[in-house]
């Protein structure tokens, strides 16, 4: 190996380097620009039922709706007010701990019945429990 090609490499190696990091100066750029445009829409929680399919509690135009969201489909299953929601997450919570699959989901699922009851909700198509 002669000196010059010794040189080369180097250079390669400083070049190849330098694009590196200006490739992740411009990408974390371009993320804190995308994510400063999504005001109107945050997930607060989202809470795994299977590796296709999740629970989430989603702040939309300050309305919060508990969701289920899966590969083809996402749908409202209802509409929440921040005293529901703070109970709501609480419960998940100890829902969550020392419990299997089948309890927390027959338990979401009577909590969701329970709601639709007191507020004289209908099953119609359009929110059709997809928990169960």
């Amino acid at each position: 190996m002669t000196l010059e090609s010794f040189f080369t490499l180097i250079k390669t190696i400083i070049v190849l380097l330098m694009v590196i990091f200006m490739a992740n100066g411009i990408l974390k750029y371009l993320n804190s620009y995308m994510m400063g445009k999504n005001r109107f829409i945050k997930i607060i929680e989202r809470v795994a039922v299977n590796k296709n399919s999740a629970l989430a509690i989603v702040k939309i135009c300050d309305q919060y709706y508990l969701m289920s969201l899966s590969e083809d489909r996402n749908e409202i299953l209802m509409e929440l007010d921040k005293g529901e929601l703070e109970n709501f997450v609480g419960s998940m919570d100890k829902a969550v701990e020392g419990q299997n699959y089948a309890e927390m989901r027959k338990k979401i699922g009577e909590k969701i019945s329970l709601f639709r009851n007191n507020n004289n909700l209908s099953d119609n198509p359009d929110t059709t429990d997809r928990i169960s």
